[in-house]
């Protein structure tokens, strides 16, 4: 059967919406769509759509991916066309191209992931800008994480970052952009680091926003879309 890899965007008010109901949504979209999507078999059949990594609720993106897998192959921008005129405010698809059959799942391939994350400090230093630097600079930085079996371990979230490609502090206003591990082998939360980054330099920063430019397949030094990697 075809599969079809997706990009979209959440935003606005949809950010507040939980992962599974983001699969609801989109399940309910595909059917006033009336997108040929395949079900599995059995007693309780559900639609085959397969997503990458969750997104915390009251995080934006405008880089999400799901696979879908189709009965038959329709033509891309139909599918497009069809499901953004379903979808609610603050979701719409973006891209859609078909997959090789035996392509690697989204899960597989995908292992980093770009943030730009927003916020405002009270703080009239000057030095806001050098303390945020300081922290992205030490080799450990410890946070707390609870395993499957309600065990308490310590975690290292430095290796996690994988690239620090912008500070801005101007008026107050705090800018990070930010590429991290992202995935099932590792996988940072953006909220942990931010906590971990006011924990360290002493900022409070207010009004924070935490975006999703785009999700990443990390291949030794360069970074490739979810979209057309089929290995």
């Amino acid at each position: 059967m075809p599969v079809i890899r997706t990009q979209f965007f959440k935003k606005d008010t949809a950010k507040y919406i939980s992962h599974l109901d983001l699969i609801r949504t989109m399940q309910r979209s595909v059917r006033r769509a009336d997108i040929p999507v395949e079900y599995s078999k059995g007693f309780n059949p559900h639609s085959k759509i397969a997503y990458g990594p969750a997104l915390a609720v009251g995080l934006s993106s405008d880089g999400e991916f799901l696979d879908m897998e189709l009965k038959e192959r329709m033509e891309e921008t139909e599918f497009i066309k069809r499901l953004n005129a379903s979808l609610p405010a603050g979701l719409g698809v973006t891209a859609a191209e078909y997959i090789p059959d035996g392509a690697p799942s989204l899960s597989v391939i995908i292992n980093a992931a770009e943030y730009r994350i927003t916020g405002r400090t009270e703080t009239t230093e000057q030095n806001v800008g050098q303390r945020i630097r300081k922290f992205f600079a030490l080799d450990d930085v410890l946070i707390e994480r609870t395993d499957k079996r309600g065990r308490e371990k310590k975690l290292n979230i430095m290796p996690m970052i994988v690239e620090v490609e912008k500070i801005e502090v101007a008026d107050g206003q705090v800018v990070i952009e930010v590429i991290i591990d992202t995935g099932s082998k590792s996988n940072l939360k953006p909220t942990d680091l931010t906590g971990a980054l006011e924990r360290h330099t002493g900022l409070l920063l207010e009004e924070t926003g935490i975006h999703r430019k785009r999700l990443l397949v990390r291949r030794g030094g360069g970074y490739l879309p979810p979209l057309r990697v089929y290995d």
